[in-house]
């Protein structure tokens, strides 16, 4: 292949990437589409040793070819059938976009294009959240009018105030970064913004904490001296009166306590079905903790403990996942699974020491967001969760070990 056309099948494939971070948070189609022409254009390009190259040096390479790897021999002992597996390795499979994603990213003008396609997507999205207080917005996922309630537009309302939080942590750092008054006005405008639609514009009970944790992180890591905690104390106050201004906020709230205190009932409910997700999902783990059950053996093995335990009608409410993502890979991965999950988390906070300061708290917040949601959901599992996740461990773990090289070339 000559040089010329690699180069412009490797350019091919990083403008396809940036449209699918454009697209994937609103339309997850044209996003799938655009990332998987990012693949096919990758894979055409070539440079396989470069890409081995880069592996060696990469630890968040390793967890993720790792993890994957660990999914792939859990079908060799699973109890599954075969399309259960399937599932679990077509939805896993979203980790091989890396390694195959990780040298279109190795320019800093790349990552910054997919950095602005995200947050023009995020933007897209905030504004048809306001606007949805007045009009019925075709493409918005939830058709409710007026002040409160969900105005959720993109996917589920967990899904969305996910990214959202994310997003508002990136208009706080590029704010703070700004040089002048009102670009930095705008960013925080839009990120007061995005936490109000959070807080009042949705009934997401893990958008109210994952809002919380990123401007935790935010204070924590930004700001320096006794500042951040006079900050840190404000900004929880001003996140508790605005949750409880909201009605919504507070029926949500207390129910969750009371679905809580009841969990032992085993009625289906959000969180007291989760909370017993956890705990016979824990149980299950247990039964074979270091080599776990196989991959896709979570959805039958999970029917046959519940009917064992005197509730068959548990079969189908918690037999998708036991949302908990550190629970689902030990009960089908064992402690291996377990482990490299952590420790692919865990990594942007590690690259966080050595990366750039307006980087820092980014690194920071997307290790504290996946490893918060995944007590309360299944973050790799889930459709756009798992885009989302995937991808901005990509961007942001591009941008730690490439801009940490540009800084330091030696």
């Amino acid at each position: 292949m000559g040089a010329k056309l690699q180069q412009r099948l490797h350019t091919g494939a990083q403008w396809a990437l940036v449209a699918g971070f454009l697209f994937f948070p609103v339309f997850l189609a044209l996003g799938n589409i655009a990332i998987a022409l990012a693949a096919v254009l990758a894979l055409l390009a070539g440079g396989w040793r470069q890409r081995w190259q880069q592996i060696g040096s990469t630890p968040l390479l390793w967890w993720a070819l790792g993890l994957y790897g660990c999914v792939l021999l859990g079908v060799a002992y699973s109890p599954a059938p075969w399309a259960d597996m399937q599932v679990h390795l077509s939805k896993y499979g979203k980790l091989l976009v890396l390694p195959l994603f990780w040298p279109l990213l190795q320019e800093a003008h790349w990552r910054r294009r997919c950095t602005n396609a995200f947050a023009a997507a995020m933007v897209f999205i905030l504004l048809s959240v306001y606007a949805s207080i007045w009009w019925l917005l075709p493409w918005s996922a939830k058709q409710t009018l007026g002040w409160g309630g969900d105005h959720t537009v993109a996917g589920d309302y967990i899904t969305q105030n996910i990214m959202m939080c994310f997003f508002v942590l990136l208009a706080l750092v590029r704010g703070q970064a700004a040089r002048w008054h009102w670009l930095r006005a705008t960013w925080w405008l839009l990120a007061a913004l995005a936490a109000l639609a959070i807080t009042q514009l949705s009934e997401g009970r893990t958008g109210y904490l994952l809002l919380a944790v990123v401007l935790a992180v935010y204070i924590l890591v930004a700001w320096q001296g006794r500042g951040r905690w006079w900050a840190l104390g404000a900004a929880a106050s001003a996140l508790a009166l605005a949750l409880w201004a909201s009605p919504v906020v507070r029926e949500r709230m207390a129910l969750g306590w009371q679905e809580a205190r009841t969990s032992t009932n085993m009625e289906i409910t959000s969180v007291g079905g989760r909370i017993n997700f956890w705990r016979l999902t824990a149980e299950m783990a247990l039964e074979k903790p270091l080599q776990g059950w196989g991959t896709g053996s979570y959805h039958n093995t999970w029917c046959q403990h519940v009917t064992q335990k005197g509730r068959p009608d548990w079969c189908h409410f918690g037999g998708w996942h036991p949302h908990n993502q550190y629970l689902f890979f030990w009960m089908e991965n064992g402690l291996p699974g377990l482990l490299l999950f952590v420790l692919l988390l865990a990594t942007p906070a590690w690259l966080a020491r050595q990366a750039a300061p307006t980087d820092r708290p980014l690194l920071w917040g997307l290790s504290a967001i996946l490893a918060v949601n995944s007590l309360i959901n299944a973050p790799l599992f889930s459709a756009r969760e798992s885009h989302f996740f995937i991808l901005m461990l990509l961007l942001w773990g591009a941008q730690a070990h490439w801009g940490r090289r540009a800084q330091h070339p030696g």
